[in-house]
């Protein structure tokens, strides 16, 4: 079924893919490890399906935090990100797209990041690194999504009324989050202008 969790999901695979194998200097290594693994995920899910997105939350959160805080693990950051691609090439086959176009969309998606990281403009290494912190922080969201709107679901259910007409609306907390989002990433780019 196609839930918030599951276009969440594809966001992240696709997102933490490119970044993960976009962020280690180009080498043989994170390459093969890197094109292997997408073929490991895309066979997971081709014969298991797609896997709990909470476990996929945590492995993109675990190669982005590896690869943060021990760069010479490029290698293993390198290939989750292949994982990674393998999976989204399978979240794309469950949304309709044939897998022998998804698997190819994914290796050529991976093939253009590698390629793009010869260029040293492509990633200056500051935005290699908010990227990667953008990954695990997006990646330990995702991972906690399914539990927030099981959470949120139980809550309504057990505050209705019956024969009550409540009239739905945007949740306090989610516009105060978004509020702050926002007003946290402009004030972080009106800072790192300066």
């Amino acid at each position: 079924m196609m839930t918030l969790p599951f276009y969440a999901l594809s966001l992240l695979c696709a997102l933490a893919a490119v970044v993960l194998v976009a962020a280690p200097e180009p080498s043989r290594r994170s390459h093969t490890a890197a094109a292997a693994l997408l073929f490991l995920g895309a066979g997971w899910t081709a014969w298991s399906g797609v896997p709990p997105v909470q476990v996929v939350g945590c492995l993109a959160a675990a190669g982005a935090a590896a690869f943060l805080l021990r760069p010479a693990w490029a290698a293993t950051a390198a290939g989750i990100g292949g994982v990674l691609a393998g999976v989204w090439s399978g979240i794309l086959a469950t949304q309709g797209l044939p897998r022998w176009v998804a698997v190819p969309l994914a290796c050529t998606v991976l093939a253009v990041s590698m390629r793009a990281r010869h260029y040293p403009e492509f990633a200056p290494p500051q935005l290699r690194d908010e990227a990667l912190v953008l990954v695990c922080a997006l990646a330990l969201g995702v991972a906690m999504l399914p539990g927030f709107l099981d959470g949120w679901g139980a809550a309504q259910s057990l505050t209705a009324q019956p024969g009550d007409l409540q009239r739905q609306m945007i949740p306090t907390w989610a516009l105060a989050m978004t509020g702050s989002s926002l007003g946290l990433g402009a004030s972080y780019a009106v800072w790192s202008r300066r």
